[in-house]
């Protein structure tokens, strides 16, 4: 469902090729940055692939927190214990997969996670967490852990807690958007170059 403050998808009424390929990404990452602000927009949970040690491919959801359009940096949060975190701490590289059905719109992002753990940029966001989300970082076990029932809600102290919550950001190095077009599908692909500029072109959907 796409939320009532999401930006119009630009070009709906003509062809997206009729326009340079990088206004076309730049009109979608900013639909994208909604995301982390409205929970109703599709683009508020996205997909992220890692890599495991195994060399196999990993993929999870995790919500987006924010995204900041110059430089494409977005962030999500994970436990400092999860498979997750070990998997990015090996190898940085990761891809994001959002699509929000409504636009009929695809965005792919790959680049690479720093990740902030028990750091005074993981203490400023803590800080401003709303009790709930910091009750996910409360619990006794890690996650995907084995244990009994009666002991999945054991929790740990606040500032236990504090130490297991990392903030990750992505900064991307290539951007791929589909748009579902009825007319005929458009695509475009942008590469960017680590100071907010992108170099993009048009490709066969």
């Amino acid at each position: 469902m796409t939320g009532s403050n999401t930006p119009p998808l630009p070009f709906q009424d003509e062809d997206p090729a009729h326009h340079p390929a990088a206004d076309f990404i730049s009109a979608a990452l900013a639909r994208l940055a909604s995301g982390a602000r409205g929970r109703r927009s599709d683009f508020h949970v996205i997909g992220i692939a890692t890599l495991g040690a195994d060399g196999a491919p990993r993929l999870r959801s995790v919500v987006l927190r924010s995204f900041e359009p110059h430089g494409v940096r977005l962030t999500f949060h994970t436990d400092s214990r999860s498979a997750k975190f070990a998997e990015l701490s090996r190898d940085r590289r990761a891809a994001i997969l959002a699509y929000d059905a409504g636009a009929k719109l695809q965005i792919r992002i790959e680049g690479q996670v720093d990740l902030h753990s028990d750091d005074a940029d993981s203490a400023a966001v803590w800080r401003g967490l709303p009790d709930g989300a910091r009750q996910i970082y409360r619990g006794a076990r890690a996650p995907g852990m084995r244990a009994e029932p009666r002991v999945l809600d054991e929790t740990v102290g606040e500032d236990e807690a504090e130490r297991h919550f990392t903030v990750c950001r992505l900064t991307a190095s290539m951007i791929d958007v589909l748009y579902l077009r009825a007319a005929g599908h458009r695509r475009a692909i942008g590469v960017t170059d680590g100071a907010g500029g992108l170099a993009a072109h048009w490709v066969a959907a």
